[in-house]
């Protein structure tokens, strides 16, 4: 669906920066203004509410102040139907696709942003989180630059929380646990916490357990499932299951049984926490808290979401247009209203140290997936070749081993032999 843009966007941007953001840039756009503006094409992926708004809206302000290009925003699945347009001949100049580039890379369907990131008022490496400018980045070259950043947190009902006498939030996942039969009992027909199982919730606290992707020294070739930290991760969210302090739901579900007071702990991301928010409804009040420590005596999470790619197949004007978008997207002017107005958080340090502190005063998400952001334990979601079926299978054995439909051994038995053959070349997705 194309969608129509919205009249003067510039006025009643909140914050000074903003303003003298939009200002700057388009005195300086405006006196290398061509007659005829260069068309770019983006494909996104959000589907309505206000993460697709706010992104109509900044490219509305980017058309405003940069009259030499003319950015055409499509709200379409990028991840999917770029590449069949790129073999029809008609690809996106610009699109967000997810983290599942291997299909792209091996299509050899993307332009290298290396070229643009160093050039006179490129991005550097230090403007960004870590896990933010690593996410994407193969063999040393920057395919894809993430247009939004997410990563996995807790949410929960602090009315039922001062109920049941807990006073802070967990810091570890075993305190997690001693909360969640304390809620079970406080308030039998809850449900204490409702998991997502997926291999973004998965990992982290596998990671945060001591856990590592791959083997040390096998080049990122054999995974490392049968180890002691993966042995603890899933007879940890067995025993809440058995326990009946556990269930496991996702998106929609979660969030409207966690409106309706039926679930005491939300798991979800900071992109969430918004829609977590629309769901209460002000019934009561909402916190949110960062995923716990685990044994190695810290967090760990992933930082994951879409992330611009440069389409191969267009003319050089047009690739540096998209190029000059994407930089542009990073500024703290774009950041800052990005983060205010999506959900997401900031992606860059200049923009985070500028988020207006009422407004992180007032958005508890916001607050714990910044902080997450800046953690050193905060990795890049894998994009390896191989890496999307490794996913796919921890997804499905994590599942049965914490329903008891395997036993935990012999699910990391499977998985560990799954993974090894995904990662050693078979694929089967």
């Amino acid at each position: 669906m194309k969608l129509k843009f919205l009249g003067p966007l510039v006025a009643g941007l909140s914050g000074v920066v903003v303003a003298s953001y939009a200002l700057t840039g388009a005195m300086s756009s405006a006196s290398s203004a061509a007659s005829a503006p260069v068309q770019l094409s983006l494909w996104e992926s959000h589907n309505g509410g206000p993460v697709e708004n706010s992104e109509v809206y900044l490219v509305n302000w980017f058309n405003r102040t940069h009259p030499n290009i003319h950015v055409t925003i499509d709200n379409t699945k990028a991840s999917t139907k770029a590449l069949a347009a790129l073999a029809a001949g008609n690809p996106p100049i610009l699109a967000e696709i997810s983290h599942y580039d291997g299909s792209f890379l091996n299509a050899h369907a993307l332009l290298s942003l290396n070229p643009y990131l160093k050039a006179k008022n490129g991005l550097g490496q230090n403007e960004f989180y870590p896990a933010v400018w690593s996410n994407g980045e193969v063999g040393g070259q920057h395919y894809r630059l993430m247009a939004d950043v997410k990563v996995s947190q807790l949410t929960y009902n602090k009315k039922m929380f001062s109920q049941a006498g807990i006073k802070t939030p967990p810091a570890t996942w075993t305190q997690l646990a001693a909360d969640l039969a304390i809620l079970k009992k406080k308030f039998p027909a809850v449900i204490p916490m409702a998991y997502k199982d997926s291999s973004a919730h998965i990992l982290p606290p596998f990671l945060a357990n001591g856990g590592q992707l791959f083997t040390p020294g096998s080049n990122g070739k054999k995974a490392d499932f049968l180890s002691p930290a993966a042995t603890a991760t899933f007879n940890y969210f067995h025993t809440l299951y058995v326990k009946h302090e556990m269930i496991f739901a996702h998106g929609s579900n979660i969030r409207a049984d966690f409106g309706a007071g039926k679930i005491a702990v939300a798991d979800g991301t900071s992109a969430g926490y918004q829609k977590i928010l629309e769901a209460v409804h002000g019934r009561f009040p909402v916190g949110v808290f960062a995923y716990p420590a685990g044994t190695s005596g810290h967090s760990a999470n992933l930082a994951q979401g879409l992330g611009f790619v440069l389409m191969i197949d267009h003319t050089k004007a047009q690739n540096q247009a998209g190029a000059t978008f994407i930089k542009w997207w990073f500024g703290p002017g774009p950041q800052v209203y990005w983060a205010e107005h999506s959900g997401f958080p900031p992606e860059t340090k200049a923009s985070a140290a500028q988020m207006p502190k009422a407004f992180l005063a007032a958005h508890a998400g916001t607050r714990v997936s910044m902080a997450a952001l800046a953690s050193k334990y905060t990795i890049p979601r894998p994009a390896q070749g191989g890496y999307k079926e490794v996913q796919a299978v921890l997804d499905a054995q994590f599942y049965k081993a914490v329903t008891g439909q395997l036993s935990v051994h012999a699910a990391l038995q499977q998985l560990q032999q799954q993974a090894n053959a995904y990662l050693s070349g078979h694929t089967e997705l």
